[in-house]
């Protein structure tokens, strides 16, 4: 699966991912296009399962949904991209840990 397959959005994966490193909550447009991306996931992931509300004010949901993402781009999605790079760690429910490569 590759951006060509998945819903046009405000932001496409790669840029979703390292605005999702740069904060530690989601917020606004960024929770928003979050959500967006996850929901339009849904029956095409092994992963994502359900859609999530995007007025949801749940932190719990809302960083499960962020955990998701990462979870997909794992485990599921290719090509990887070179500004991203994986730390050799896991944190709660097997999350994959991420960073941004700097140039």
């Amino acid at each position: 699966m590759n951006d060509d397959s998945l819903v046009s959005l405000g932001m496409g994966l790669e840029e979703l991912l390292k605005a999702l490193l740069k904060t530690s909550f989601p917020k606004g447009d960024l929770k928003r296009d979050m959500f967006a991306m996850h929901n339009s996931l849904v029956g095409r992931s092994k992963i994502i399962k359900k859609t999530e509300n995007v007025n949801t004010m749940c932190g719990s949901c809302i960083m499960r949904v962020r955990g998701n993402l990462f979870k997909y781009y794992h485990h599921e999605y290719e090509p990887k991209f070179d500004s991203l790079f994986f730390q050799d760690k896991y944190v709660l429910d097997k999350h994959p840990v991420y960073g941004i490569k700097k140039k």
